[in-house]
């Protein structure tokens, strides 16, 4: 049996101390505990008058431990197989405060949760919260200001096991998480990982993209069939896409109006993307969109230096805040920690909050030197028109427009972030038309977000617009936004409808009790202004949910104001109805959700009024059903819809029958087709695909550790390889494949090494960056090696000769990768530690035990060699020599 340091130093002492007779055991007991003869003596004045006389109290010394958080030597009583425990030593070794009175009364407060602990030695009830539980007089007993109890009892009422073993005179509190200090480690290291993941370990391989002159095949179909002739009143759109010359190539043609009409139109383009260049990142040939602002369809040149895919981290941001000394506090957005501070001298601390575009609530933790918590959250919000800081984006387009509204098209849009909160933009928009005069419209336009609550954005757009927007937004409960647009008064705009004068809106977000998420309220308000009139609708609604129903009840004006004419204000009520699914209905009805939908015009008719119901038929597969009637159509109609979306197709079957008319049903079916040419199949995805990418490869046992599949290695079948946010099963022959990747972007894969069988084959590396290539399959083979055992011991030099030392922290260091892991030797000194994979490593003794033992130790050099059994090292000697 393997003994802890502190349990083999607490039988040495125990037994010295019950050996020893006369002044030598008093000068056993350490101070603050309790001499034998008094503590029996003592301890007969709690104790029943019945109590059996093998029952007696002995004073023992043990190793008292919280879990694997802390330990201390501790003076305890045994009565029969019962320990009695000093609780103010548990208390203090577990980092909770308490308060004791001079007759026996222990107060405390346990974190989390401030839960009120109250132990009396002349009560028979003990309570922590709303807890309670009994305890015997033999089992509670009050001397020289230490309060002991008995651990199964103790044991009860913190909810958690406390194991006695007193052949190692040691007793353990099993779950440390009950008192503050499990907590407190849990989150230092929460902090550690958090720590190395900001220093961004990288990935030990990284592979660049690849540019083939001709790789992979993709082909996107759709195809909707409608009305009475099915065939000719339905679309169709085809699309192939490759990689050629290192970018993007897409082919495609669609229907254009009614496939019985034979009109068709084609189009293609060529899109390069170069992540690491500075002034030339993406250019696209062929057709597409403009650049700018506001973006059109053209069939010309592309080029910009703005990333392909834009990063949602923007920067950071830095949070004050004030506590008094001695707190931490932990920032989370999502679960998952991204800030940490402790407060000064003077209880200031400040987090810098890593913001990412769009809303960013932020909860805080702030825990308490004897574990009290405080929480409370903050909301930061970013437009997605910024840039970075000091980062300076361009963007060109040329080329014909593929819209009637002109011939020709160019943009040339300039942008700057002056700083993390502050853009400005600037260019140029011009337009060649046939029968109309063309049009040069210059714009620059700024957005700024001058704090966590107020956004503004203003544009000006020559010979065309005026714009000004202001968002107010102080958290996730409230939001106002406004926004007024004046426009030029044009006989042949290019940028806006003819007659437009002026746009404006309002809009707001109430929630009145932030704890109740679906109860808020919402309005909006907005009108134009045209050289014929003006119309102005404006619309209040709420949502309440009780149970599984959710009421959204509206109130609705539409007022027309035509130029010399009488304005006209029409009032509208309404109320939509969602009832989520109840299991409790059983197996066919427990999945059904419906909605429903009324609406009444104020002193006029009924508008609409629906219902619907839909449940899932089978995974991927939705059935919904619905009967309604909207104003101006004679009688109901009856709707049949069922969607799938399914590993290789998605299809949407409308079906409609009035009452008063004739059934009209369509379909449409959209999917696409993947080459993977590294295997030579062919897989299936619901689409679209067109430049989207995919990884593939075998998994396999590199039995001889050279990093490639060799002849006559075999595939490991099972194993779940994690791309990205994406994650995918090696088949019977190894295989994984995984689609609808980013390409031109590094994507991370790893292995889920619970997924492997064995616990001696790990991955032979912990993770891969990879590029992949659009339109296309890129290949990673994942190898596993085997992986062996790290055995030896751990002695210290001593008078009598070398000791095997328990307790050690060593590290193992990977000399290629620099890959640590840690390892404890066990109460006699030996460690081990299996899964370590072929290498070259370094053994070294933890710098801090080195420390605390005054003691140096020389670091070991070993090689994991592989071979058709396993592989391993064993027999090592790790010798600490005092330090002179």
């Amino acid at each position: 049996m393997r003994r802890s340091v502190g349990g083999t130093l607490a039988l040495l002492v125990a037994l010295a101390g019950v050996a020893a007779t006369g002044p030598a055991a008093a000068a056993a007991v350490p101070p603050g505990g309790v001499a034998p003869d008094t503590a029996r003596d003592s301890l007969k004045a709690f104790r029943a008058q019945n109590e059996a006389p093998d029952s007696e109290p002995e004073p023992v010394l043990v190793e008292l431990q919280i879990g694997r958080a802390a330990s201390r030597t501790v003076s305890a009583y045994r009565v029969g197989a019962e320990a009695l425990l000093p609780v103010t030593a548990l208390l203090q070794l577990g980092e909770a405060g308490y308060r004791m009175s001079l007759d026996g009364r222990l107060e405390a407060t346990v974190n989390p949760g401030s839960r009120r602990l109250l132990i009396d030695v002349g009560r028979d009830t003990m309570s922590l919260g709303a807890r309670r539980v009994g305890i015997e007089p033999a089992y509670r007993f009050f001397h020289d200001n230490e309060l002991y109890v008995g651990a199964r009892r103790l044991g009860e009422l913190l909810e958690s096991r406390i194991l006695v073993d007193w052949g190692e005179l040691s007793v353990t509190l099993m779950d440390d998480g009950k008192l503050p200090i499990g907590r407190r480690l849990r989150r230092e290291a929460a902090r550690a990982a958090f720590l190395e993941r900001t220093r961004g370990v990288p990935p030990e391989r990284a592979f660049a993209l690849e540019r083939p002159r001709w790789d992979g095949l993709v082909v996107d179909y759709s195809f909707l069939a409608a009305g009475e002739q099915p065939l000719g009143g339905g679309a169709y759109s085809v699309g192939l896409g490759a990689d050629a010359l290192g970018g993007s190539l897409e082919l495609g043609v669609q229907s254009v109006g009614t496939t019985g009409d034979a009109h068709a139109r084609g189009s293609g383009s060529w899109t390069g993307v170069w992540r690491d260049r500075r002034w030339l990142k993406q250019v696209r040939l062929g057709d597409g969109f403009t650049t700018g602002p506001r973006l059109r369809s053209e069939r010309g040149l592309f080029v910009t230096n703005a990333p392909y895919l834009r990063s949602s981290l923007l920067g950071a941001t830095r949070y004050d805040g004030q506590l008094d000394p001695g707190w931490s506090v932990e920032a989370y957005r999502g679960g998952d920690l991204v800030g940490l501070d402790s407060t000064d001298g003077r209880g200031r601390f400040a987090v810098d909050l890593p913001v990412r575009y769009g809303e960013n609530p932020v909860d805080f933790v702030a825990y308490g030197p004897l574990g009290e918590v405080r929480q409370f959250n903050r909301t930061f919000r970013v437009l997605t028109e910024l840039l970075p800081a000091r980062q300076f984006e361009y963007g060109f387009s040329a080329g014909w427009c593929t819209a009637p509204t002109c011939r020709a098209t160019g943009n040339l849009d300039l942008r700057y972030g002056i700083t993390e909160r502050w853009t400005v933009r600037a260019g140029v928009e011009q337009f060649w038309r046939d029968s109309l005069a063309n049009r040069t419209h210059p714009y620059v336009a700024m957005v700024l977000n001058p704090t966590n609550a107020w956004a503004v954005s203003v544009e000006a757009v020559g010979g065309a617009a005026a714009t000004a927007g202001l968002q107010f937004e102080p958290s996730l409960n409230l939001q106002l936004a406004a926004g007024y647009t004046a426009y030029a008064h044009d006989t042949a705009p290019a940028l806006q409808a003819p007659a437009l004068r002026s746009a404006w809106g309002v809009t707001g977000f109430l929630r009145p009790i932030p704890a109740s998420g679906f109860f808020f309220l919402d309005g909006q308000v907005g009108g134009t202004h045209t050289a014929t009139g003006g119309t102005t609708t404006a619309r209040l609604g709420a949502s309440v949910q009780a149970h599984d129903v959710r009421l959204v009840p509206f109130v609705r004006l539409l007022r027309d104001a035509p130029a010399g004419g009488v304005a006209t204000t029409r009032p509208f009520t309404g109320l939509d109805v969602f009832a989520l699914p109840r299991p409790a209905l059983g197996p066919v009805l427990g999945a059904v959700w419906m909605r429903g939908h009324v609406e009444q015009q104020l002193d006029g008719a009924l508008q609409a009024v629906q219902l619907f119901a839909a449940r899932p038929l089978w995974s991927g597969v939705r059935l919904e059903v619905g009967v309604g009637k909207l104003q101006g159509t004679p009688g109901a109609t009856f709707t049949f819809t069922l969607s799938s979306y399914l590993p290789a197709v998605r299809t949407l079957t409308l079906v409609s029958a009035p009452t008063a008319g004739g059934t009209t049903a369509s379909q449409f079916v959209q999917g696409s087709v993947l080459w993977n040419r590294s295997n030579g199949r062919l897989t299936y995805a619901p689409g679209p695909s067109l430049e989207r990418a995919g990884l593939t490869g075998r998994v396999f046992l590199d039995e001889n550790a050279n990093g490639r599949r060799d002849p006559g290695e075999p595939a490991v079948p099972g194993v779940r390889v994690l791309v990205g946010s994406n994650s995918a099963r090696s088949d019977s022959s190894g295989w994984f494949g995984v689609w609808d990747l980013v390409p031109f972007e590094p994507v991370l894969v790893t292995i889920d090494s619970l997924s492997i069988d064995s616990p001696l084959l790990v991955p032979a590396f912990g993770s891969v960056s990879i590029e992949p290539g659009p339109n296309r399959f890129r290949t990673l083979d994942i190898p596993l090696v085997r992986a062996g055992v790290v055995e030896g011991r751990v002695r210290r030099a001593t008078a009598q000769g070398p000791q095997g030392l328990a307790g050690v922290t060593l590290v193992l260091t990977d000399r290629r990768t620099g890959e640590r892991r840690s390892l404890t030797t066990f109460s006699d000194g030996d460690f081990y530690t299996l899964g370590v994979k072929p290498g070259v490593y370094d053994l070294t003794v933890d710098a801090r035990v080195l420390e605390l033992l005054g003691a140096s130790a020389q670091p070991l050099h070993l090689t994991v060699a592989p071979t058709t059994s396993g592989a391993g090292v064993s027999g090592l000697e790790v010798l600490l020599t005092p330090k002179p």
